[in-house]
């Protein structure tokens, strides 16, 4: 999940939401107090909705989410069953290539490849497509026993966001794995 509220630029969590529209009594106030930052009378699609207090740098939400997606440096996933072996797969957006890996039992299958910067950046405008960030952390299926697992890792320079599953998938996981298997040249189901 992406917050809103920490500066894109400085990453400072001290911001305060602009507020537009004519401004009464109790708006002025809450200005003179640091509470909110008053954006002016015309309200028009696109215009910042928060301003940093640190760096004095002012964001909208969608500024934020595309922020976030461009932090990702890394995807780790994988997929499989038992009796199907597993698919894993790195997509190093930072460094240019990916790492694809199956392991049915004892045959072990891997490619590597670089990729362009271009690559990188669609690869991520696809994930915003996907909303990924906006998956749950998990999805089980309580009472199937076996079947498949998945696990998906995107980390950024500071940390990593897990999300996994068990038999149970995000409405956007077979794009997922099309996109996945786009990007690698290799299957990933």
């Amino acid at each position: 999940m992406v917050n809103f509220r920490i500066c894109p630029v400085c990453g400072s969590k001290d911001s305060i939401p602009i507020v537009y529209g004519y401004p009464g009594m109790e708006l002025f106030e809450q200005e003179r107090a640091g509470k909110v930052r008053l954006g002016g009378c015309v309200i028009s699609e696109g215009q910042p909705e928060y301003s940093c207090q640190k760096c004095g740098y002012e964001w909208n939400r969608q500024q934020s989410i595309d922020g976030a997606y461009d932090k990702i440096t890394v995807l780790k996933a994988s997929v499989g069953g038992y009796f199907g072996g597993y698919y894993s797969v790195v997509i190093d957006l930072k460094e240019l290539h990916v790492t694809w890996q199956h392991e049915p039992h004892e045959i072990e299958s891997v490619s590597r490849k670089n990729i362009r910067q271009a690559t990188a950046q669609k690869f991520r405008e696809q994930l915003k497509g996907l909303d990924i960030l906006k998956w749950k952390a998990r999805y089980r299926n309580p009472g199937v026993c076996g079947g498949t697992q998945w696990t998906v890792d995107l980390m950024t320079d500071k940390k990593t966001i897990h999300k996994y599953g068990d038999n149970n998938y995000p409405e956007q996981w077979d794009a997922f794995c099309r996109l996945v298997a786009k990007t690698t040249g290799k299957a990933f189901r």
